[in-house]
């Protein structure tokens, strides 16, 4: 089975994975005064401004919600997530044409170096989350039960972003534009979910479309473990559906193109 093969690979070069991680996130800091500390600051600044912006100066409200944090958690929920999967899936397809020296010279299994640029950019918006977290437990004490969301929403999230990355990755390598292609398709899957706005204001017939978009799924789970929201579970069984489904296509994908990666590029 192509995903068991992946997976065994991952296993056995399980140290080096790590290594390119750490290598790939010191990299990002290297030179600044300030080092890993901007993984910290940069989200802190971030979303303290959309904090500010939406709920302060532009006074929008969730219905039901009158505090002033209420939209600005509404918003940092949801855009975690989806920044994160935007950076990942981005990457991934530059990955085979931006290495291209180390995919053509090393034999290093390709998905081990995509690995490595996963799980560098989940740590930083790991980090950016926990302190979304902390946040809301401090603002909505009540929320510290939703911790089972959480582990639920950070698990399918790993998964289905690694799947459509394996398949990204020989279809960059192939595709020379296609990374426009995904960023103009993130741009406008940004607009389709509810993350910028709150769902209430969605038309009735375009609302009733909702729920075919993961994404969809995604953020309300992500919104249940930080804002002690509802989940609708047609939603969530769609979440949870693509991505495991990605995850399974994409091995097979990547398990029959990976190799001609290497003459491509």
């Amino acid at each position: 089975m192509h995903l068991v093969r992946v997976l065994g690979n991952l296993w056995r070069w399980r140290r080096l994975v790590k290594q390119l991680a750490w290598r790939e996130f010191k990299v990002r800091y290297a030179g600044s005064a300030l080092g890993a500390a901007w993984a910290v600051l940069e989200p802190v600044i971030q979303f303290g401004l959309y904090l500010t912006v939406f709920s302060v100066l532009l006074g929008m409200r969730l219905e039901g919600r009158p505090g002033v944090a209420g939209f600005g958690l509404y918003l940092v929920s949801g855009l975690v997530p989806f920044l994160a999967l935007q950076e990942v899936w981005g990457r991934a397809v530059e990955l085979a044409r931006a290495q291209a020296q180390l995919v053509r010279h090393v034999s290093v299994p390709l998905e081990v170096m995509l690995a490595g640029t996963h799980l560098a950019v989940m740590a930083r918006y790991g980090i950016a989350l926990a302190l979304v977290v902390a946040y809301a437990v401090v603002s909505t004490p009540a929320v510290v039960g939703g911790v089972g969301w959480l582990m639920l929403g950070v698990m399918t999230f790993l998964f289905g972003s690694f799947g459509g990355a394996l398949v990204l990755v020989p279809a960059g390598a192939f595709l020379p534009d296609l990374g426009r292609v995904v960023g103009l398709g993130m741009m406008v899957m940004l607009f389709a979910t509810p993350v910028l706005y709150p769902e209430s204001v969605v038309p009735g017939p375009w609302a009733s479309w909702l729920f075919l978009n993961p994404l969809t799924g995604m953020v309300e789970v992500f919104r249940a473990a930080t804002m002690g929201s509802s989940v609708s579970l047609p939603r969530l069984g769609t979440f949870l559906g693509v991505s495991f489904a990605g995850l399974l296509m994409g091995a097979t994908v990547f398990a029959r193109r990976a190799a001609a990666v290497r003459d491509l590029v």
